[in-house]
């Protein structure tokens, strides 16, 4: 499997803080890599330096081949990767449609061109009826879909997404999970998700790398992961990894 994207040695910075320390690994071309860790582990702060929006002080970001270490978001999602925030904040009076081709001016000047392919990515993740709705009208699941259609419009090779499973039900998860792996598989989108609902993470993930203190401290298959004794002192906790470890038994 090639790789899409390569991080090596990457560290980043805030006074006496070092965020993320040393950090190397690659995402293979059709791979979804989860990203787990405890709060404040740096996970969040790996994906503005991956994405432009930190620059490291040191290491290197390669993305398709081309070292786009510190350069600006825009020009990094020209070039193929896109990313989703944890907190999504409903764009003012905008409709759900308007909100989706947000991301699609990145590809076109054309707003009739941006509308036509705005409504084709609602089609494709079951949102057109809610087009012409206010996106702030939207229960918090309706949102962060509209969110991943934004980001879909920028015809990413990378998606990032960032914690887009907080706040929601049991249920809703579900689903966002079923829209995530739609997105994958007739897409092809390469992803790493950063998420603290394991069952998602664990279940959508082919590799997972943990973070810990701004450092790799695992990486592996979710299995592997799971049983590592590092990964379950520092965030797993005993309970769920004997739980996990039970349903993912044959």
């Amino acid at each position: 499997m090639p790789a899409l994207l390569e991080v090596t040695d990457l560290t980043k910075v805030f006074g006496g803080l070092r965020a993320n320390d040393g950090i190397s690994f690659t995402v293979g071309a059709g791979e979804i890599l989860g990203l787990i860790g405890p709060n404040g582990a740096g996970k969040t702060t790996l994906f503005h330096c991956i994405t432009g929006f930190h620059r490291p002080e040191r290491g290197t970001v390669r993305f398709d081949g081309r070292d786009i270490t510190g350069l600006p978001p825009h020009r990094i999602a020209r070039m193929g990767m896109a990313r989703t925030f944890q907190t999504y904040v409903a764009g003012g009076d905008l409709t759900v449609l308007e909100t989706a081709m947000v991301g699609c001016f990145s590809r076109t000047a054309s707003p009739s061109r941006a509308r036509i392919r705005a409504r084709e990515i609602l089609g494709f993740l079951g949102l057109a009826d809610l087009a012409d709705l206010p996106i702030r009208d939207l229960p918090v699941a309706g949102q962060k879909r509209v969110a991943l259609a934004t980001a879909l419009g920028t015809e990413p090779k990378l998606l990032l997404l960032d914690e887009v499973a907080a706040g929601l039900n049991p249920g809703e998860i579900g689903e966002l999970m079923d829209a995530i792996r739609h997105v994958h598989e007739e897409r092809g989108v390469t992803l790493i998700v950063i998420e603290h609902v394991m069952e998602l993470v664990m279940n959508l993930s082919d590799r997972v790398l943990v973070l810990d203190s701004g450092r790799v401290i695992a990486q592996g298959l979710p299995q592997e992961v799971a049983h590592d004794p590092a990964v379950i002192r520092a965030y797993l906790g005993e309970k769920y990894a004997a739980r996990y470890l039970e349903e993912a038994s044959p």
